[in-house]
């Protein structure tokens, strides 16, 4: 005697290809924005970027401020806060020209900074060059950590 086993037969289909252009679209988008600079995003404005650096003697705030002319950076410190503030002036008015992509800003920018306690803020040097003003505060000589000898 033979075994007859069933088998269950299957109605085939038509495949029909799924849409996903709105999701290329989206992720398209996605990445325009993720790769766009950071205060494209935010502010709209010039905004220099700051390293801050402290050793022994003093602490020391490196800005970058490609085209911004000497004259025109302030550098003040009121209570405990250092201000620096500018303005970045557009190097060409260009009129009879149509600018396709602009990333470059101008206008004015103003960065606050609270200062820690134990800092000589009589004794501050402000030298810029090649568009990287670095600013240097010296430590108080009573904040300084000494090394004491035991005898």
């Amino acid at each position: 005697m033979i075994n007859k086993i069933e088998v269950p037969t299957m109605a085939l289909l038509q495949y029909a290809r799924p849409n996903y252009r709105h999701l290329s679209k989206s992720f398209n988008e996605l990445m325009e924005e993720f790769f766009e600079p950071i205060n494209v995003r935010t502010t709209k404005s010039f905004t220099p970027k700051v390293d801050i650096r402290e050793n022994k003697q003093e602490f020391e705030f490196l800005l970058e401020l490609p085209g911004v002319g000497k004259e025109d950076i302030q550098v003040q410190i009121e209570q405990e806060v250092l201000h620096i503030s500018g303005e970045r002036k557009a190097a060409v008015e260009i009129k009879e020209t149509n600018v396709h992509r602009m990333e470059q800003f101008y206008g004015s920018f103003h960065r606050s900074f609270h200062l820690p306690q134990g800092l000589d803020k009589e004794n501050i040097t402000a030298q810029y060059k090649d568009g990287l003003l670095r600013l240097t505060i010296k430590k108080d000589e009573k904040a300084v950590k000494k090394q004491i000898l035991i005898q």
